[in-house]
């Protein structure tokens, strides 16, 4: 078998008109905007004939403003520093050289020319190839599902990642299943309470998949990010989108993620009138930044985590339902840690060797305290018992003994499954000394009053989250009910 290269198709007898009835046909530029490497085609003006969607990603510049127009336009505003290429260009080299952009990515650099140096209708080609995880892991990853090393991972399986409970049946076949849908490139919503793991999990999951080795994890707490700069944070902007904008503008966290794996947390939080662009990203794979005319093509992975009710927030109109849908293709449900008893000796030794590290004298669990910590349901999951091992480490020299332990441990005659809460007094006026003169609105007094109660729980709890549970409602009945205005 015979492979042809670019010269066999195109020996030095080809005419000028040949290559260009070749790039005129629109079938060639469809298959190329299929491919992963970038591809920019420049004629024997200087201008630029093509460029694919992977290379209008890469240099971060709209193809509809690079086509038609001089190369040198494009190598100014791009973020790929392309040093010397013009002159390549001119003088017709073939050159395979490493360059970088902005952020300090690396891409590998191939330049070819078509035609005669002497024939004025000669074509030059530029590739570019992200060096990011160039090498696949995918068939590490099968060989993991099929030796059934899932059960036992160890570090150099998954880059520095080590997740203690794999171990439990129930999370193994999450994690094949997980693993399947990376594979796939199927989209995955994890759900389950604060503090399982779903962290750890999308972690893993990019990690020991064919979007790790060096490919980018960009993880987003939406949650974290304020309404009224979410849009720039997320999507980026163009320089001069609007005042106090970065004059070269901004590239969004969206972005960062193209080639790699994108993990939306504590996805529930996005604010409803950022939802409709997000929806634009799952459904056609682009994003535009702030002020663009033109959207940029992406290719990632979508992982989204949360431990709200998000159909609850659907019916509550404080969730887009199509971009439920769109989340909810693949779900995962972490469970609890008490629903995974088996796990917390080993999850307690993993939790000891971590502060152990970091301690002169090791610390020790006498076995009054491990057979407390055993007997208490965790209703912070994995993050609060991480935390207490953290306080013993703090409050014991060598051994930790039952009373060492943080109060609402010590007592097992209390309640286990949660803290014992003060409810918030309500803070606003009785309704017995109310004035009811005329004008008076019932339900508006009502909305007032309870939008007092939540501001309050909100308050004292420091979080929405923590004020749906002392309120006893979900959090999407917070979340639109704090945003009234009362009136």
């Amino acid at each position: 078998m015979k492979f042809f290269s670019l010269r066999d198709a195109f020996p030095s007898a080809v005419s000028a008109e040949d290559l260009d009835q070749f790039f005129a046909d629109d079938r060639l530029w469809a298959l190329c905007d299929q491919m992963p490497d970038g591809l920019i085609v420049v004629n024997n003006t200087g201008l630029i004939a093509y460029m694919n969607t992977a290379a209008e990603s890469m240099n971060e510049v709209s193809r509809k403003m690079a086509v038609g127009q001089p190369l040198r336009n494009l190598l100014s505003q791009s973020q790929i520093i392309y040093d010397a290429l013009m002159d390549d260009v001119i003088q017709g080299l073939r050159i395979s050289r490493e360059v970088f952009d902005a952020d300090d990515r690396s891409y590998t650099l191939i330049t070819r020319v078509l035609g005669s140096p002497n024939d004025n209708g000669r074509y030059f080609l530029i590739i570019i190839q992200n060096n990011a995880g160039r090498v696949s892991t995918s068939q590490k990853t099968s060989k993991l599902l099929g030796r059934g090393m899932i059960s036992g991972l160890k570090k150099d399986d998954a880059g520095d990642l080590e997740i203690p409970f794999v171990t439990c049946p129930d999370t193994s076949r999450l994690l094949e299943q997980g693993l399947r849908a990376m594979a796939l490139g199927s989209r995955l919503l994890l759900l389950g309470e604060s503090g399982v793991g779903k962290s750890q999990l999308a972690v893993y999951l990019h990690k020991a998949s064919s979007q790790g080795e060096g490919r980018p994890f960009v993880h987003i707490n939406c949650g974290a990010i304020p309404d009224t700069l979410f849009e720039s944070e997320m999507f980026g902007y163009e320089r001069g989108s609007f005042t106090g904008a970065s004059t070269r503008g901004k590239k969004g966290l969206i972005e960062a993620a193209d080639g790699g794996t994108l993990f939306l947390d504590e996805v529930g939080e996005i604010p409803l009138q950022s939802q409709a662009k997000i929806l634009q990203v799952l459904e056609e794979g682009v994003v535009q930044r702030v002020g663009a005319t033109a959207p940029r093509h992406l290719r990632m992975q979508v992982i989204a985590a949360t431990n709200c009710d998000l159909r609850a927030a659907v019916r509550a109109g404080a969730f887009r339902r199509d971009l439920y849908y769109r989340l909810n293709v693949i779900t995962l449900v972490v469970p609890p840690l008490r629903q995974r008893k088996n796990l917390l000796a080993l999850l307690i030794d993993h939790f000891l060797r971590e502060v152990n590290a970091r301690r002169p004298v090791p610390l020790c669990l006498d076995e009054g305290c491990r057979n407390r910590l055993l007997s208490y349901s965790f209703p912070g999951n994995i993050r609060e018992l991480q935390n207490i091992i953290e306080y013993l480490s703090v409050m014991c020299e060598e051994v930790a003994s039952a009373d060492s332990l943080p109060e609402h441990l010590i007592d097992l005659d209390g309640p286990l499954d949660e803290f014992d809460v003060c409810p918030c007094p309500p803070s606003g006026p009785k309704p017995a000394a109310a004035s009811f003169g005329e004008g008076f609105d019932l339900r508006q007094a009502v909305r007032a009053y309870e939008k007092e109660l939540i501001d309050s729980a909100i308050l004292q709890a420091g979080s929405k989250r923590g004020a749906a549970k002392l309120l006893n409602v979900d959090i999407a009945t917070i979340v639109r009910k704090s945003n009234a205005d009362g009136s």
